[in-house]
């Protein structure tokens, strides 16, 4: 195997052999990374790259002296994948120090990383939160040494569909989900070989090991937060905590698992969508535990015949702490309800959505009752 840098002094028709190892990679989320090798390779002489295991070999690009390779050939005769090449005199002669620049650059399967976030959770004050984010780097493919890279929070597949990425919660779209590209739920896959990115982090220069998980910090501070109450009728039989964490940091935070925290406490997890700078993300951490809330319903034919029903809906909730309780209240009205009434006049939103912002005071209950009919 001859270094990158070696001089040239094999005679014509020899044969250098060399094994790849990237000296910069930009890696996506779904184990794939975008491999670069450059190496400076005696002139004249014909070259032979072994490539790793996992590379998608029809993804390869090869240039010598900044143009592309014209003529090469993938060889798998000896179980690794290996590009051959022949050094032509248009190419070999240009230069004074005897050696040709020649890059690689690949798809390669195996590396790939994810976010992890750790929300920490003050006993005093709902205001400010702490929050740290890391990246999870998971190498299971090629030697990394001191290799310059590059986090790309995307997915590309380039061989099927994009991989849909995690879907944002009822919950977190009632209480307002941020997304910059105005979805409230995963895009549609894309094409063959498409992604979507929505941040680089340049995290410098990594070393790993194959079979290693490298852990990078990416923030680590107090975050701004509010903190709210919702209790979603349809699906849910308790009131949610939601945490909206406003990013005042320098860069977005990509889309992940945040883990929460409270008095030394693990209490629960949950998906963060993306949240850019300025925004805020939605982080479900826990229930009320004082507060009770049940939905009722009731149907009833139309005195007119046929088909049409009248329904009526209550919806109770109970406070057993000492102290007020505020919380947003939200239910949804089939599409095809009409003539609404209710006891407390509700808000209507997009997607038949009732809300009501309701306090409830101490060893209290509340009921909101509402009606309908369908024809």
């Amino acid at each position: 195997m001859a270094p990158a840098g070696s001089p040239a002094a094999a005679a014509a028709g020899d044969q250098i052999s060399y094994t790849s190892t990237p000296d910069q990679v930009a890696i996506f989320m779904n184990g794939i990374a975008y491999a670069h090798d450059s190496l400076s390779l005696p002139k004249g002489v014909d070259a032979r790259v072994v490539l790793p295991d996992s590379v998608f070999a029809d993804t390869l690009v090869l240039r010598e002296d900044g143009q592309r390779v014209a003529r090469y050939r993938l060889d798998r005769s000896t179980g690794s994948p290996a590009v051959e090449w022949q050094s032509t005199p248009d190419t070999a002669d240009t230069g004074d120090d005897g050696l040709r620049e020649v890059t690689l650059e690949y798809l390669i399967a195996g590396v790939g990383w994810s976010p992890t976030y750790d929300m920490w959770l003050g006993a005093q004050t709902d205001e400010m939160v702490g929050f740290d984010a890391f990246a999870e780097v998971s190498n299971g493919a090629l030697p990394m040494e001191d290799v310059a890279t590059r986090l790309v929070a995307g997915r590309v597949d380039p061989t099927q569909m994009v991989d849909a990425v995690s879907q944002i919660t009822a919950n977190q779209y009632i209480a307002g989900y941020e997304d910059p590209l105005a979805a409230p739920v995963a895009p549609a896959a894309a094409p063959t070989g498409s992604m979507d990115i929505q941040h680089v982090y340049d995290v410098g220069m990594v070393s790993a090991e194959p079979g290693d998980t490298v852990y990078l910090g990416l923030f680590d501070g107090s975050l701004p937060a509010r903190r709210l109450h919702l209790w979603n009728a349809q699906t849910d039989d308790q009131v949610s905590v939601i945490y909206k964490v406003r990013n005042d940091s320098d860069m977005p935070f990509a889309e992940g698992i945040v883990r929460s925290y409270q008095d030394d406490l693990f209490i629960g997890s949950d998906f963060m969508e993306l949240t850019p700078v300025g925004g805020e993300g939605s982080i479900t951490a826990g229930y009320l535990p004082d507060v009770r809330v049940s939905r009722a319903e009731s149907r009833a034919a139309l005195s007119t015949g046929g088909f049409g029903y009248t329904d009526e809906v209550e919806l109770t909730i109970t406070n057993l702490a000492t102290a007020p309780v505020e919380l947003e209240v939200v239910d949804q009205l089939p599409p095809e309800a009409q003539a609404l009434q209710a006891t407390v006049e509700p808000e209507r939103t997009a997607g038949n959505l009732l809300r009501w912002q309701v306090t409830v005071e101490p060893s209290s209950t509340l009921v909101l009752r509402y009606d309908y009919k369908v024809e």
